[in-house]
């Protein structure tokens, strides 16, 4: 039997939270928590991440996404959520896979998902492996990016671009909401955005895994996660870093994939729940 996806809502009022299951025909070997891409990347990402959920599910893990406070069929604005509200999000989805299955759990986050797994793993002193995809590894460098998003691509090149980048954090800094691409970005969350970084406490004994997206034959991961690999190291974490062959698909305005993220992605998830 193929895989069984099963949509349903978690939680009622304002705590109500959209999520889908994907099953195993099978008993699960693991249980995989995916953390979603932040803003518009999440919608851009979604075929990606159902290819990969599909794909983890035949191999026997079940894989549990949840839309968080603020996104996608959740309730809530966007402009409403807080990084505090989505890591008790996390709380409430990891308690309903230890509810549904024994199996071991695993976190699997994409992009500034990946950040806010890193961040949940730190504040819960949660033990759990994390495979990340593209991680953001600075908050506040990404939240300079998603602000430049307002700019548009002419002012963005203009000498303008430094006072309209200056004045949206002035904006945020007194308080004020700011929308950027059809998105109300609250103080809140651009401070809390701004203050995450992909790191984990020194004494973190599960695996990591990040892969990156690079073009070529040969694509090499960026000297900004090899840094972090290598610090990573040097605390005696146990991680990893490869980076595989792929269009940047939660950038793409069209529906775009990248299944070279799928194999070495199973070959780790694999090794962890063995």
């Amino acid at each position: 039997m193929p895989p069984q996806r099963e949509a349903f809502f978690l939680g009622d009022g304002d705590e109500r939270r959209f999520c889908l299951v994907t099953r195993p025909a099978g008993r699960p070997i693991g249980a995989l928590l995916h953390v979603h891409a932040f803003a518009e990347e999440l919608n851009r990402s979604r075929r990606m991440v159902a290819l990969a959920a599909q794909a983890f599910a035949e191999q026997g893990f079940t894989v549990l996404q949840m839309d968080l406070h603020g996104c996608g069929d959740s309730e809530g604005d966007f402009g409403d959520a807080r990084w505090a509200s989505w890591l008790a999000d996390i709380d409430r989805a990891h308690a309903w896979l230890s509810a549904e299955t024994s199996a071991p759990k695993l976190l699997w986050g994409l992009r500034a998902g990946a950040l806010l797994a890193a961040s949940w793993l730190a504040q819960r002193h949660q033990a759990l492996p994390l495979l990340a995809w593209q991680p953001v590894l600075n908050g506040k460098q990404y939240l300079t990016q998603f602000l430049r998003i307002r700019l548009g691509a002419d002012l963005a090149q203009s000498t303008q671009a430094g006072q309209v980048l200056t004045d949206l954090r002035a904006t945020l800094q007194q308080g004020q909401a700011v929308p950027i691409a059809g998105y109300w970005l609250s103080p809140q969350m651009a401070a809390d955005l701004e203050a995450a970084t992909f790191r984990l406490p020194a004494a973190h004994p599960a695996p990591v895994m990040a892969l990156e997206l690079g073009s070529g034959e040969a694509p090499e991961c960026t000297p900004a996660l090899e840094n972090w690999l290598n610090a990573a190291r040097k605390a005696g974490q146990p991680c990893e870093a490869f980076a595989v062959a792929g269009n940047k698909f939660w950038q793409s305005q069209e529906t775009e994939t990248a299944p070279a993220l799928i194999p070495p992605s199973l070959d780790a998830l694999r090794a962890w729940v063995n």
